[in-house]
């Protein structure tokens, strides 16, 4: 009988590790609790066959694993932003880059950039918050003002939770290459992988305990019918910990990784998509703006989509997203506005908040000051026969993106071949 492993959760890091698993011979079973397949990577279409990402979106050209699997699945890339041109800050009422900042703007942001990397070659994990950390550093205003930025448009909270040792690992935002965006959106690479698995996935079908007995591990599953117990050799878990820590697990985890899943810290993210008549600003790559209010971040997905229709998506991360409520395709609209105040009408739109996702939890996660040397060492290690992927485990450069729940998934059946062998 061949090796049986169950996957779950039907994410980019559990449909990587599926499809990985299939390659290399084993029996799986994928469990999902959403009636689709993808998890936080989330494509809607709108209106003329235009799309927009409420989810993950971004591919940065060092996003190998992601970029192989599009390769082998026939599934291309388009370009997405070119960096330091096409990040823009709204400052004053202008739009600025690095391009069009002071000398003085520029070196002070330089010296930002330079501290930060100091933290990641010394590998230190200060027990501050960036804010703290930001206080006591010799940072131009201006500088500290674009970091505080950076915490809720890139990382998903406030500068006030996140450590600066992870905060850090940003460093040179400004300055990287390129991204780029999936063509057709990122659930067709979802949907793909998702193909090859076929009748294995099982969507409505949340996991309510995960029990190691002896060499097997029992998952009790919801089904329309009750609950059913499935028993297999390993198991695979690449929930956000966010929702994980609401599950049972008799599993012989150690404290520290009890603790971990406890407590690891995810940001809060609502992510609203606008779709206008016409382009109504003047450079043809929209870019991606960073801004202060209750959004943070606006760009365009469509920049290489046809039709004349161009959809703007805008970002609120943080404490602040968590208040929108109701009120976040009416806050959207002024954030677009306090940039564009003649923007036309909207012709429709589309908003999801993950924080109040139930099987999310949260957007992605970060680290509280401390929490990145505290944690780190026990979020790869499996439980027994109990194995963890998802974005958070992930190379820490990669947590957030869609590359490291791949990374993650791919490693975590590299662990299981390794157990085997032994």
């Amino acid at each position: 009988m061949s090796h049986q492993t169950i996957v779950i959760g039907a994410g980019l890091a559990g449909l990587s590790a599926a499809y990985e698993l299939v390659r290399a011979g084993f029996d799986v079973q994928v469990f999902e609790a959403r009636p689709r397949v993808g998890g936080r990577a989330h494509t809607v279409q709108l209106n003329a066959g235009q799309y927009g990402e409420l989810g993950a979106e971004f591919v940065d050209d060092n996003h190998t694993a992601l970029i192989t699997y599009a390769t082998e699945l026939g599934i291309q890339l388009d370009p997405a932003c070119k960096f330091p041109d096409d990040l823009y800050w709204f400052i004053d009422g202008m739009l600025h880059n690095r391009m069009s900042l002071t000398e003085e703007q520029s070196s002070a942001l330089d010296n930002l950039y330079a501290k930060l990397q100091s933290l990641l070659e010394e590998q230190k994990d200060p027990q501050q918050t960036l804010d703290e950390w930001l206080n006591v550093q010799p940072i131009a205003p201006f500088a500290r003002r674009i970091a505080r930025w950076l915490a809720s448009s890139l990382f998903a909270t406030d500068p006030e939770l996140i450590g600066i040792g992870f905060f850090a690992y940003l460093a040179g935002i400004g300055n990287r290459g390129c991204n780029m965006r999936i063509r057709g959106g990122v659930s067709r690479l979802a949907d793909a992988l998702a193909k090859h698995l076929g009748n294995r996935i099982h969507t409505r079908t949340p996991v309510r305990c995960i029990q190691q007995i002896d060499d097997t591990v029992s998952v009790s599953v919801e089904t329309p019918s009750g609950l059913v117990e499935v028993v297999a050799h390993s198991v695979i878990v690449t929930l956000p910990w966010s929702v994980l820590r609401h599950i049972s697990i008799e599993a012989p985890l150690i404290d520290a990784q009890r603790e971990a899943i406890s407590s690891l810290a995810y940001g809060g993210v609502v992510k609203t998509l606008l779709q206008y008549p016409h382009r109504f600003w003047s450079k043809p790559n929209f870019g991606i703006v960073l801004l202060e209010g209750e959004y943070q971040a606006i760009w365009e997905p469509t920049f290489a989509q046809m039709g004349t229709e161009k959809i703007l998506s805008c970002f609120s991360g943080g404490t602040r997203s968590l208040k929108l409520c109701e009120q976040a395709g009416d806050l959207a609209l002024a954030a677009v506005h306090t940039v564009y105040p003649n923007a036309p009408k909207i012709i429709a739109s589309r908003s999801h908040d993950w924080s109040a996702d139930e099987w999310a939890r949260g957007a992605y996660c970060y680290f509280r000051p401390g929490d990145l040397h505290r944690f780190d060492p026990h979020l790869t290690p499996p439980a027994g026969r109990i194995f963890f992927a998802g974005e958070h485990t992930a190379p820490v450069e990669y947590r957030g993106y869609m590359e490291g729940a791949i990374r993650s998934g791919q490693r975590a059946v590299q662990q299981i071949l390794n157990l085997l062998s032994v």
